[in-house]
């Protein structure tokens, strides 16, 4: 996985900048995911993998997706395809989402509680999340771990802050060894 996100950076690099030149950015949105949903599919991924040629797996994605992609699309599958890289089109798909949602100044939080979090509490997370990273959005998803006591963990990007009941505990017993 790791090595196709670094496979995968590049690409979708050059399809975002692409995106924004020609102002296409939902397009090229809808037509990745289409791209992802295609490769995402074991099936068809082996199908793709084993075709005869890089050609003829490029030409089976393209028909499956003839009406959703236009030309330039199809131009960046037979580029995926020369080098018979179909399985990281799904992160090549979310690297462009992040690099969207960081141009759009869009912040994605996780946040992971002991317990369910009230509305309130989650938009005064929100407002707080909005003035420290100088964002327009902020979309929070939330999960439940009674395993962390109390507290939470927030997970932004590679950015986690742990205020959970469970690591302060471990941290004040290595503290007392």
């Amino acid at each position: 996985m790791a090595e196709n996100l670094t496979i995968a950076r590049p690409y979708a690099r050059a399809v975002f900048d692409l995106a924004l030149e020609t102002k296409s950015l939902d397009k090229w949105q809808d037509m990745l995911s289409a791209m992802a949903v295609a490769c995402s599919d074991e099936t068809f991924l082996s199908f793709l993998k084993n075709s005869a040629s890089p050609e003829s797996a490029c030409s089976a994605l393209k028909k499956l997706l003839e009406g959703i992609i236009d030309k330039s699309a199809e131009n960046f599958i037979s580029i995926i395809g020369e080098n018979m890289r179909f399985e990281v089109l799904p992160e090549i798909y979310q690297e462009f989402l992040s690099l969207r949602n960081e141009y759009d100044k869009v912040l994605e939080a996780q946040v992971i509680s002991a317990r369910p979090l009230q509305e309130d509490e989650l938009e005064a997370l929100k407002k707080k999340l909005l003035s420290r990273y100088g964002c327009k959005k902020v979309t929070i998803t939330t999960s439940i771990d009674p395993s962390i006591i109390g507290g939470a963990i927030l997970k932004i990007g590679d950015e986690v802050i742990d205020a959970s009941v469970k690591t302060s505990l471990q941290s004040l017993s290595s503290t007392l060894k």
